[in-house]
Protein backbone atom coordinates (compact mmCIF):
# COMPACT_ATOMS: atom_id res chain seq x y z
CA UNK A 1 0.00 0.00 0.00
CA UNK A 2 3.09 2.68 1.06
CA UNK A 3 6.40 2.60 -0.20
CA UNK A 4 8.76 4.77 0.89
CA UNK A 5 12.19 4.84 -1.02
CA UNK A 6 15.36 6.97 -0.27
CA UNK A 7 13.72 9.63 1.86
CA UNK A 8 15.26 12.46 3.44
CA UNK A 9 14.18 15.08 5.46
CA UNK A 10 15.84 18.42 6.28
CA UNK A 11 15.53 21.12 9.03
CA UNK A 12 17.82 23.80 7.53
CA UNK A 13 21.25 22.71 7.56
CA UNK A 14 20.27 19.42 9.39
CA UNK A 15 19.45 15.67 8.03
CA UNK A 16 17.47 14.67 10.12
CA UNK A 17 16.20 11.64 7.69
CA UNK A 18 18.43 10.03 5.93
CA UNK A 19 17.80 7.88 2.96
CA UNK A 20 14.69 6.18 4.35
CA UNK A 21 13.37 2.73 2.44
CA UNK A 22 10.09 1.42 4.36
CA UNK A 23 7.04 -0.27 3.03
CA UNK A 24 3.68 -1.05 4.42
CA UNK A 25 1.46 -3.58 2.88
CA UNK A 26 -2.60 -3.25 3.05
CA UNK A 27 -3.90 -4.72 6.42
CA UNK A 28 -0.68 -5.02 7.98
CA UNK A 29 0.76 -2.73 11.16
CA UNK A 30 4.11 -1.70 10.49
CA UNK A 31 6.02 0.45 13.68
CA UNK A 32 8.95 2.48 13.28
CA UNK A 33 10.88 2.51 16.70
CA UNK A 34 13.89 4.25 17.81
CA UNK A 35 14.95 6.73 20.67
CA UNK A 36 13.79 10.49 20.42
CA UNK A 37 15.02 12.59 17.80
CA UNK A 38 15.86 9.17 15.65
CA UNK A 39 13.48 10.65 12.79
CA UNK A 40 10.47 9.01 12.85
CA UNK A 41 7.85 11.70 13.23
CA UNK A 42 10.04 13.45 10.46
CA UNK A 43 9.12 10.18 8.36
CA UNK A 44 5.26 9.75 9.20
CA UNK A 45 5.07 14.36 8.68
CA UNK A 46 6.55 13.92 4.98
CA UNK A 47 4.72 11.10 4.17
CA UNK A 48 1.34 12.87 5.06
CA UNK A 49 2.59 15.97 3.30
CA UNK A 50 3.67 18.50 6.05
CA UNK A 51 6.97 18.23 5.99
CA UNK A 52 8.74 18.87 2.56
CA UNK A 53 10.94 15.52 0.93
CA UNK A 54 14.03 16.85 0.24
CA UNK A 55 14.76 13.88 -1.52
CA UNK A 56 13.37 10.52 -2.42
CA UNK A 57 9.35 9.31 -3.20
CA UNK A 58 6.35 8.01 -1.25
CA UNK A 59 3.84 6.08 -3.49
CA UNK A 60 0.58 4.74 -2.10
CA UNK A 61 -1.05 2.57 -3.79
CA UNK A 62 0.92 2.90 -6.81
CA UNK A 63 0.47 6.78 -7.15
CA UNK A 64 3.44 9.15 -6.29
CA UNK A 65 2.25 11.36 -4.30
CA UNK A 66 5.76 12.92 -3.15
CA UNK A 67 5.07 16.49 -1.65
CA UNK A 68 1.69 16.81 -2.42
CA UNK A 69 -0.46 18.99 -0.25
CA UNK A 70 -1.74 17.45 3.47
CA UNK A 71 -4.98 18.12 2.38
CA UNK A 72 -4.57 16.38 -1.02
CA UNK A 73 -3.05 13.19 0.90
CA UNK A 74 -5.77 13.20 3.31
CA UNK A 75 -8.13 13.03 0.10
CA UNK A 76 -6.04 10.14 -1.70
CA UNK A 77 -6.41 7.89 1.70
CA UNK A 78 -4.05 9.05 4.60
CA UNK A 79 -4.83 10.37 7.77
CA UNK A 80 -2.03 11.26 10.81
CA UNK A 81 -2.91 10.99 14.56
CA UNK A 82 -0.49 12.99 15.29
CA UNK A 83 1.92 13.24 18.60
CA UNK A 84 0.24 14.88 21.34
CA UNK A 85 -2.97 14.10 20.23
CA UNK A 86 -3.68 18.16 18.85
CA UNK A 87 -7.58 18.04 19.61
CA UNK A 88 -9.38 21.42 20.14
CA UNK A 89 -9.51 21.59 23.71
CA UNK A 90 -12.34 24.62 23.20
CA UNK A 91 -14.58 22.44 21.38
CA UNK A 92 -16.31 20.05 22.37
CA UNK A 93 -15.82 16.18 21.91
CA UNK A 94 -18.81 16.04 19.11
CA UNK A 95 -17.14 19.07 17.62
CA UNK A 96 -13.87 17.60 17.53
CA UNK A 97 -15.19 14.52 15.66
CA UNK A 98 -17.19 16.17 13.22
CA UNK A 99 -13.73 18.00 12.07
CA UNK A 100 -12.35 14.36 11.74
CA UNK A 101 -15.30 14.11 9.00
CA UNK A 102 -14.99 17.29 7.08
CA UNK A 103 -15.03 15.37 3.11
CA UNK A 104 -18.42 13.16 4.28
CA UNK A 105 -21.43 14.07 4.21
CA UNK A 106 -23.73 15.24 7.34
CA UNK A 107 -26.13 12.00 7.39
CA UNK A 108 -22.69 10.01 6.94
CA UNK A 109 -20.69 11.77 10.00
CA UNK A 110 -23.52 11.14 12.42
CA UNK A 111 -23.45 7.63 11.70
CA UNK A 112 -19.80 7.34 11.93
CA UNK A 113 -20.10 9.65 15.47
CA UNK A 114 -22.42 7.05 16.48
CA UNK A 115 -19.94 3.83 15.25
CA UNK A 116 -16.96 6.09 17.05
CA UNK A 117 -18.63 6.13 20.73
CA UNK A 118 -19.46 2.17 20.17
CA UNK A 119 -16.34 1.86 19.77
CA UNK A 120 -14.95 4.53 22.37
CA UNK A 121 -17.37 3.76 25.13
CA UNK A 122 -15.74 6.51 27.63
CA UNK A 123 -16.74 9.50 25.20
CA UNK A 124 -20.55 8.15 24.63
CA UNK A 125 -21.79 10.43 27.21
CA UNK A 126 -19.03 13.34 26.81
CA UNK A 127 -20.60 14.32 23.53
CA UNK A 128 -21.18 18.11 24.53
CA UNK A 129 -18.19 18.29 26.67
CA UNK A 130 -15.09 20.42 25.68
CA UNK A 131 -12.20 18.53 24.33
CA UNK A 132 -10.19 20.25 27.57
CA UNK A 133 -12.21 18.04 30.32
CA UNK A 134 -10.67 15.28 28.94
CA UNK A 135 -7.47 12.54 30.78
CA UNK A 136 -4.83 12.56 28.49
CA UNK A 137 -6.54 8.64 27.79
CA UNK A 138 -9.16 10.22 26.75
CA UNK A 139 -8.20 12.81 24.41
CA UNK A 140 -6.09 9.75 22.60
CA UNK A 141 -9.15 8.28 22.31
CA UNK A 142 -10.67 11.32 20.71
CA UNK A 143 -7.89 11.97 18.91
CA UNK A 144 -7.81 8.14 17.55
CA UNK A 145 -11.53 8.76 16.93
CA UNK A 146 -11.27 11.84 15.03
CA UNK A 147 -8.55 10.10 12.40
CA UNK A 148 -10.78 6.73 11.78
CA UNK A 149 -13.93 8.77 10.89
CA UNK A 150 -11.88 10.60 8.42
CA UNK A 151 -12.04 6.71 6.94
CA UNK A 152 -8.65 6.59 5.99
CA UNK A 153 -6.51 3.56 4.17
CA UNK A 154 -3.43 3.99 5.81
CA UNK A 155 -3.79 5.30 9.32
CA UNK A 156 -0.13 7.14 10.74
CA UNK A 157 -0.32 7.24 14.72
CA UNK A 158 2.69 8.95 16.14
CA UNK A 159 3.34 8.32 19.53
CA UNK A 160 0.02 7.13 21.04
CA UNK A 161 0.63 5.96 24.40
CA UNK A 162 3.02 9.08 25.06
CA UNK A 163 2.86 10.55 28.39
CA UNK A 164 0.24 7.81 29.53
CA UNK A 165 -0.05 5.14 32.66
CA UNK A 166 1.09 1.59 31.73
CA UNK A 167 -2.43 0.40 32.12
CA UNK A 168 -3.93 3.00 29.80
CA UNK A 169 -1.25 2.80 27.23
CA UNK A 170 -2.33 -0.89 27.33
CA UNK A 171 -5.97 0.15 26.99
CA UNK A 172 -4.98 1.91 23.82
CA UNK A 173 -3.47 -0.79 22.12
CA UNK A 174 -5.69 -2.85 22.18
CA UNK A 175 -7.86 -0.32 20.29
CA UNK A 176 -5.06 -0.49 17.89
CA UNK A 177 -5.44 -4.08 17.54
CA UNK A 178 -8.74 -3.64 17.01
CA UNK A 179 -8.88 -1.10 14.25
CA UNK A 180 -6.48 -3.54 12.45
CA UNK A 181 -9.16 -6.42 12.89
CA UNK A 182 -11.50 -3.74 11.38
CA UNK A 183 -9.52 -3.96 8.25
CA UNK A 184 -7.46 -0.64 8.63
CA UNK A 185 -3.74 -0.74 7.64
CA UNK A 186 -1.89 1.17 10.59
CA UNK A 187 1.91 2.51 10.03
CA UNK A 188 2.79 3.13 14.39
CA UNK A 189 5.59 5.54 15.52
CA UNK A 190 6.62 4.21 19.72
CA UNK A 191 9.76 4.19 21.26
CA UNK A 192 8.47 2.05 23.47
CA UNK A 193 9.69 -1.35 21.75
CA UNK A 194 7.91 -3.72 23.89
CA UNK A 195 5.07 -2.08 23.20
CA UNK A 196 5.28 -1.46 19.44
CA UNK A 197 6.34 -4.51 18.39
CA UNK A 198 3.86 -6.63 21.06
CA UNK A 199 1.03 -5.26 18.48
CA UNK A 200 2.81 -4.87 14.83
CA UNK A 201 3.38 -7.39 11.96
CA UNK A 202 6.81 -5.91 11.52
CA UNK A 203 9.04 -3.28 12.70
CA UNK A 204 11.96 -0.83 11.14
CA UNK A 205 14.68 0.47 13.52
CA UNK A 206 15.83 4.21 13.08
CA UNK A 207 18.62 5.86 14.32
CA UNK A 208 19.65 9.06 13.52
CA UNK A 209 17.54 9.57 10.43
CA UNK A 210 18.35 6.36 8.97
CA UNK A 211 16.88 2.49 8.94
CA UNK A 212 19.29 0.19 10.90
CA UNK A 213 17.32 -3.13 11.40
CA UNK A 214 14.00 -4.18 9.92
CA UNK A 215 12.42 -7.36 10.47
CA UNK A 216 9.35 -9.04 11.67
CA UNK A 217 8.17 -8.42 15.14
CA UNK A 218 9.01 -11.90 16.45
CA UNK A 219 12.78 -11.70 14.67
CA UNK A 220 13.34 -8.15 16.18
CA UNK A 221 12.14 -9.35 19.85
CA UNK A 222 14.72 -11.88 19.54
CA UNK A 223 17.44 -9.22 18.66
CA UNK A 224 20.22 -8.97 21.03
CA UNK A 225 21.35 -5.46 19.97
CA UNK A 226 17.72 -4.23 20.18
CA UNK A 227 17.42 -5.62 23.95
CA UNK A 228 20.96 -3.95 25.05
CA UNK A 229 20.42 -0.50 23.10
CA UNK A 230 16.78 -0.10 24.11
CA UNK A 231 16.07 -1.97 27.50
CA UNK A 232 19.23 -1.90 28.48
CA UNK A 233 19.68 -5.91 29.56
CA UNK A 234 20.73 -8.70 27.61
CA UNK A 235 18.00 -10.62 26.08
CA UNK A 236 18.69 -13.66 28.38
CA UNK A 237 17.76 -11.10 31.22
CA UNK A 238 14.30 -9.60 29.50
Amino acid sequence: MLSVRGLEVSYGKIRAVQGVDLEVGEGEIVALIGANGAGKSSTLRAICGIEKVAAGTVSFKGEDITNLPSHVVLGKGIAQVPEGRMIFGNLTIEENLRLGGLRRSEEKIDTAIADMVDMFPQLRDRLSERGSALSGGQAQMLALARGVIARPDLLLLDEPALGLAPKTAGEIFDIIRGLRDRGLTIALVEQNLRQALAVADRGYVVESGRIVLEGTSGDLLANDYLHEAYLGVKREEA
